[in-house]
């Protein structure tokens, strides 16, 4: 047979040649037989190699288990021994009163059979007779003899010479036996685990002047072939004995090359190689098949090539608007913000290399934005944003610069060396550039800007630091309407990172009991008879001190914290209610009324929050009101209502708060069951024309009155403001004129009847509860007569007014753009 060497070298001489298709298939085959041959060879040694390592450790450990057995049937000879002496229980018994256990006797000195353990003496008869006529016997041995058969089983028995007590020697004591059948001791030393390991065995003596063994026990007929053997060598005290005791032979079953894998491997093999050997013919017959597609796919291939060649190229130019599209905003071309961070951040590093001298960002932010997205449409809202770009392009033009789109309504301008000084006027160059209306969908409209920016030194390391920074001057700039351009101060950092402290302070603040209330009460009018009372919420900082809502309110909306808050206050009310109730008289008349913000009527549960704590306090409805802004109903009036209508079908009564704050809506009042309407400041407290004032509080009263509500005015400071609503026909009034805002003692008093403690009067020179900024200490009611009333085709009510409510409106358009008040 060739070898795999010669078959390539064949191979080699007949390259170069044509030859059949048959030929490399049969060389492939030939080599994978002998590869496979070889492989199947040494695999088959290993695999033997294997099973005689661990049969020599099978066999070795069950001929201990044997002779472990063996040294037991001496022990027991032994103890034989000493019973027949009379040793165990009696140190000196008669001699020979003692009986053997079972599978033992005693002979006598002479060799006759004394005593038997077992009814049938005929075995250890027989096994006496055997000893007599052992050829090798000596009068003071002791060991194992046998196997002996008897009957149809094979005996192995231990013996032990008696020395009876006076006798000279150990030839006059007798002996004891103890006896065993051979496979009862095999089983006990566990040889039937070799079977269900998959071993054969035997067990054999060879007898003196033999060379054949003499086998006692075996698990198959015929002999082993090439089996591991291991001697059993007797438990005996005698070194004279040298040859074994017995000889245990194993075998695996299927022998040390078993048959069904070599089969099976051969069978592998011969599958591997007609395979392979298909498969050459198979690629051989189809090479020549293949050049020939070849010459065809070739000149396929300078076709796709030029086509590939073109689709290239717009791929190419598809990148590139790609590219200009990932770092260009669609809707104006401008940059977009991935673009201006890295130009910022490589502007940082020429700044900090010294090739840059100053660095400015300015944040610009374009007013009614979603208003003219929400009226005309976001295509609408794009369009603006460009035309509005192209302007601020025009103004930058004349200094270095990289102006980009920010978000939906801002753009940001990076400049390059300028001062503060010059940072300003670009600003007020941006805010003129504005001026002029712009053209939007057969629309002429005008935007408001406001403009955030801050100068860059080399501290900066970040981007995102000098963003931050621009971004928080521009948060200034929404807070004062007064300002539209504001630098950036690291005072301002520190107010940011106070809000950031403040929202994380407030999730703890109820936790630890560090909100309060405080009561404003609210007078009847005429005659200034205390009416009821307004909770007021109160934070006790434990570092800012005492916080009102307008510090941390619109932050605990934001932060989900308001709804817990507000139930918080709901239940406190009602306990101070039963309270007083317990320590007044039964006539006493009076009310509490809680504010309720847009995320508390979006609680799913406050009305039955509401219901649960008026049973467990005990108090009636009615001593309990709810006051809803208008704000807080411009979200959604339509999932407000049924929650209203439960409110009244449990017999709480319901305000209208803030009323002419804003756009004021009649629709609430005709839709909503509301009970009372509060007069904000802007009909109350106003100053201009007194006969102006005079008409529109009129004109409000008789709507309320003529809807069955009535009317609370609120911020009411000053006596001729009393006399005023008094004239009228204002049901009450509330203010720093009557008293300030009241500890829960001081309020109960008050409902007692007690006189107002000349503290609790606000004087207009020394209130006690800081003002609001537009509100000085010499504020009166001033009614005119001739207000300007505009009432369009909707339900809203639209006041123009000088002064306070123009600010007071504006304020209101502020809020609805996400803007807070100033």
């Amino acid at each position: 047979m060739l070898g795999a060497s010669q078959i390539s070298q064949w191979l080699l001489t007949r390259r170069g040649k044509r030859s059949p298709a048959w030929v490399p298939a049969a060389a492939l085959a030939a080599v994978v037989v002998l590869a496979g041959a070889r492989l199947i060879t040494l695999s088959a040694r290993d695999h033997a190699a294997e099973l005689h390592h661990a049969a020599q450790a099978t066999v070795a450990y069950q001929t201990h288990q044997i002779e472990v057995e063996l040294q037991a049937l001496m022990d027991r000879a032994r103890y034989e021994s000493h019973r027949a002496a009379g040793t165990l229980d009696n140190p000196s018994p008669p001699p020979w009163t003692a009986v053997p256990s079972r599978n033992a006797f005693w002979t006598a000195g002479a060799g006759g059979l004394l005593r038997t353990g077992d009814t049938d003496p005929t075995v250890s008869r027989a096994l006496s007779d055997e000893w007599k006529a052992a050829p090798a016997r000596a009068a003071g041995a002791i060991g194992l003899f046998g196997p002996v058969r008897y009957g149809s089983q094979w005996f192995v028995a231990a013996q032990v010479p008696v020395e009876l007590p006076g006798a000279g020697s150990a030839a006059d004591g007798g002996r004891a036996f103890a006896y065993v059948t051979l496979g009862e001791l095999l089983l006990q030393a566990g040889l039937g685990r070799l079977t269900r390991e998959g071993y054969d065995f035997e067990v054999y003596q060879y007898a003196q002047n033999s060379a054949d063994p003499r086998i006692f026990l075996h698990s198959r007929a015929n002999p082993l072939a090439e089996p591991v053997t291991a001697a059993i060598h007797p438990p005996d005290a005698s070194a004279s004995q040298a040859a074994p005791f017995l000889t245990l032979a194993i075998r695996p079953h299927a022998g040390w090359y078993p048959t069904a894998p070599l089969v099976a491997d051969v069978v592998l093999l011969a599958l591997l190689a007609w395979a392979l050997a298909l498969g050459a013919y198979d690629l051989s017959h189809n090479a020549s098949r293949a050049k020939r597609a070849l010459a065809t796919v070739r000149g396929r291939l300078r076709e796709v090539n030029a086509r590939l060649t073109a689709e290239i190229e717009q791929h190419d130019a598809l990148q590139r608007n790609l590219e200009h599209a990932r770092y260009h905003d669609p809707s104006t071309g401008l940059p977009n913000r991935r673009c201006f961070m890295g130009q910022v951040d490589r502007a940082l590093r020429d700044l900090h290399a010294r090739r840059r001298q100053r660095l400015a960002i300015m944040l610009i932010e374009i007013d009614r934005f979603t208003l003219i997205n929400d009226t005309l449409g976001h295509t609408a809202g794009d369009d603006l944003v460009l035309q509005v770009a192209q302007r601020f392009a025009q103004v930058l033009e004349p200094a270095e610069h990289t102006l980009a789109r920010w978000s939906d309504n801002q753009c940001v301008a990076l400049l390059y060396d300028v001062d503060s000084a010059e940072v300003r006027r670009i600003a007020a160059g941006l805010h003129d550039s504005r001026q002029r209306p712009i053209a939007l969908r057969k629309h002429r409209v005008k935007v408001a800007t406001r403009i955030g920016f801050t100068c860059i030194g080399r501290s900066l390391r970040r981007p995102e630091e000098a963003l931050r920074e621009a971004d928080v001057a521009l948060s200034v700039a929404r807070g004062e309407p007064g300002l539209a351009t504001v630098e950036y101060t690291p005072d301002m950092g520190g107010a940011a990172v106070s809000l950031v402290s403040l929202e994380a302070d407030l999730y703890l603040a109820l936790e630890r009991g560090e909100f309060g209330l405080l009561f404003q009460p609210i007078f009847a009018l005429p005659g200034a008879r205390v009416a009821g009372f307004e909770a007021l919420l109160r934070w006790y900082h434990p570092v800012e001190g005492m916080l009102t809502p307008g510090r941390f309110l619109a932050i605990a909306d934001e932060a989900g914290v308001i709804v817990p808050v507000t139930r918080w206050i709901i239940q406190r009310v009602c306990r101070l209610i039963a309270d007083w109730r317990a320590s007044l008289s039964r006539d006493a008349d009076f009310y509490i009324s809680v504010n309720l913000s847009a995320a508390a009527l979006r609680d799913p549960g406050l009305c039955e929050h509401v219901a649960q704590v008026l049973q467990s306090t005990g108090v009636p409805a009615g001593y309990l009101k709810f006051e809803l802004a208008e704000r807080a109903l411009t979200e959604n009036v339509s999932a407000t209502r049924p929650l209203l209508a439960r409110f009244r079908d449990m017999g709480i009564e319901l305000m209208l708060d803030d009323f002419g704050s804003g756009y004021s809506s009649l629709s609430y009042l005709q839709l909503l069951p509301f009970d009372y309407v509060k007069i904000d400041r802007p009909f109350a407290n106003r100053t201009g024309s007194e006969r102006a004032n005079n008409a529109i509080t009129a004109a409000v009263l008789q709507m309320t009155s003529s809807l069955g509500l009535r009317a609370i005015a609120e911020v009411v400071e000053t006596e001729a403001a009393v006399r005023s609503l008094e004239q009228l026909g204002c049901n009450f009034a509330q203010g720093y004129y009557f008293a300030r805002p009241l500890d829960a003692a001081e309020a109960l008093e008050l409902v007692r009847g007690s006189p107002v403690p000349t503290t609790m009067v606000a004087t207009a020179a020394v209130p006690t509860e800081p003002l609001p900024a537009d509100r000085t200490a010499e504020q009166t009611v001033i009614l005119e007569d001739t207000p300007t009333l505009v009432l369009p085709d909707t339900p809203t009510l639209v006041l123009e007014a000088q002064g306070d409510a123009a600010d007071a409106i504006a304020d209101e358009e502020g809020d609805r753009h996400g803007r807070p008040r100033g």
